[in-house]
């Protein structure tokens, strides 16, 4: 079914909405201001709308730099000027505080990372009868976009990819398909190929391997998360301390994102701090800035993680407590908080309610709050409010560029 419309506003997700007969329609790659016509595709499983033209542009509309843009699945948010993006961005935020009637004493500016600065990616390929192909998945679609450049991501990772084609294309000859997780390390880059074709590399295939990681000066070359030629660790700088990472593991997006959070962190952190909490620590982004002003416990539920803090610490002899646990199953009692004078906490994007209603609760008088889900945040952030807090300054963070994703750092205190 084919339908034309006035995109009237963007949804949370970044799609434009569309009333027709009754009816919203979320039409992905629009604007507001757009007339449009798209189309309704009823699959087995699934109802998705794909846009067919712009009949008459919006005033905010402009041209996207990607080619790719519109088909690869990554970007969403290209075809719009910056001061509609900026103002999308910021509403991601006040929205959420909003319906959650959560009033901050300051909301800075949306801090914005540039482009060509991604130095982690997921990509997926597949041996296809035209031969190799390696990208981006297409948005609610199987069909891969096989990639040529890409805007987000660091020069050097961009620059494998062609090379990381014709590999994968002499390593999987036949119809084989998997995923690609890259990171950029301060040693090197971390690669590692997924696929549920291949449990064990033959002779010839464990060559390939080993000229492709030594060609391209990589720091390790991985099959299913299992090291194949390992040249140098994979590493990367938390205030000064170098840690072990994995490709395929989480780390923030960008190295200007950690400096930059870390930099807000250290400016939100009360100026005494006699002991400090960290949880949802990872692998110490956040950990090993407060160990410098105090001792530290992190909590930590992912044992990678857990192993990369605890010996990143003991080689630079930083004294930091790192204990596992499951802070949504079992989140830190009343009593066991009160040792503590100041917490930091960087949940998952579900949020840490049960948590926080623990730390309400106690006698805590400051927090730094870091999340990845504006949502999330303000429903914790109520809690928070209702205990008695005052959510004194709000840094909005977008290191997904041309997403609908934001990061937010706060500062709490009571």
């Amino acid at each position: 079914m084919i339908i034309q419309g006035t995109v009237k506003t963007l949804g949370m997700d970044a799609d434009g909405l569309v009333e027709h007969d009754g009816e919203k329609y979320y039409v992905p790659y629009t604007a507001p201001g757009d007339v449009v016509e798209f189309e309704i595709i009823k699959e087995k499983r699934r109802t998705r709308i794909q846009l067919q033209q712009v009949i008459s542009p919006s005033q905010v509309r402009v041209a996207p730099p990607c080619s790719h843009f519109g088909s690869c699945g990554g970007c969403k948010l290209q075809h719009v000027n910056e001061e509609f993006y900026l103002d999308f961005k910021m509403q991601q935020l006040t929205r959420a505080l909003d319906f959650h009637g959560v009033i901050a004493e300051e909301i800075r500016p949306v801090h914005v990372i540039p482009e060509h600065k991604r130095r982690r990616i997921s990509l997926t390929f597949a041996h296809r009868f035209e031969g190799m192909v390696l990208g981006y998945v297409r948005r609610q679609s199987k069909h891969i976009i096989d990639v040529q450049h890409c805007f987000l991501i660091c020069p050097e990772v961009e620059a494998l990819m062609p090379r990381l084609r014709a590999f994968l294309g002499e390593l999987f000859p036949r119809r084989e398909s998997g995923y690609v997780d890259i990171i950029a390390s301060q040693t090197g880059l971390d690669v590692n190929v997924k696929t549920g074709y291949v449990k064990s590399l033959n002779l010839e295939q464990s060559e390939l391997f080993t000229s492709f990681a030594t060609e391209n000066d990589l720091a390790r070359l991985s099959l299913n998360y299992r090291s194949v030629i390992t040249r140098r660790e994979p590493t990367v700088k938390f205030s000064g301390v170098d840690v072990v990472v994995e490709a395929g593991k989480f780390l923030q997006a960008s190295d200007e994102a950690d400096e930059f959070m870390l930099a807000c962190v250290e400016e939100y952190m009360p100026e005494k701090i006699s002991y400090g909490l960290d949880l949802f620590s990872g692998r110490g982004t956040f950990t090993f800035l407060l160990a410098q002003k105090a001792p530290v416990d992190a909590f930590e539920c992912e044992q990678d993680a857990i192993n990369a803090m605890q010996n990143a610490a003991k080689k630079a002899n930083v004294n930091l407590n790192v204990i596992k646990r499951d802070l949504f199953t079992y989140p830190l009692q009343v009593e066991e908080l009160e040792k503590y004078n100041f917490i930091m906490v960087d949940p998952p994007r579900a949020g840490a309610l049960a948590q926080v209603e623990e730390i309400g609760r106690s006698k805590l008088k400051d927090l730094v709050y870091i999340s990845c889900s504006p949502a999330s945040f303000a429903r914790d952030a109520q809690v928070l409010l209702q205990h008695g807090f005052t959510l004194n300054s709000v840094t909005p963070l977008d290191q997904f560029l041309w997403s609908e994703h934001l990061e937010v750092i706060a500062k709490f205190s009571r």
